[in-house]
């Protein structure tokens, strides 16, 4: 399957644009990838390997997904920075490896999901 190029998170649909860190100006060398809410964009390392490439592109996704439903606005659970990193990192590993000790998982919800519609 080819990289994603943008997922639909709400009323967003949001880019996914893959990239070399960039030591001048220090873009993506301290981390995997980042979500810039006001580009609608998810931004990954394009050298990762593939558990790391998924682990951080649902990293991105649960970060946008706090962002779009507000649990990050002022007076909001996670309106701390440090809280909302701690939060995502946690429910995507946790989440992600449900998913491989669980190889059905996924299977299951396409298909039960895909029978409401």
């Amino acid at each position: 399957m080819k990289k994603p190029n943008k997922i639909k998170i709400g009323y967003r649909t949001i880019e996914v644009k893959y990239s070399s860190p960039d030591f001048i100006s220090d873009h993506l060398t301290d981390c995997y990838g980042i979500y810039d809410q006001r580009k609608g964009l998810i931004e990954l390392q394009d050298t990762l390997c593939s558990a790391k490439l998924v682990n951080s592109f649902l990293h991105e996704v649960v970060h946008a997904i706090i962002d779009i439903s507000g649990l990050n606005q002022s007076g909001s659970p996670l309106s701390n920075s440090d809280d909302e990193e701690i939060v995502t990192h946690q429910i995507t590993n946790y989440f992600l490896s449900v998913c491989i000790d669980n190889p059905w998982l996924l299977d299951y919800i396409k298909e039960n999901v895909n029978q409401n519609k």
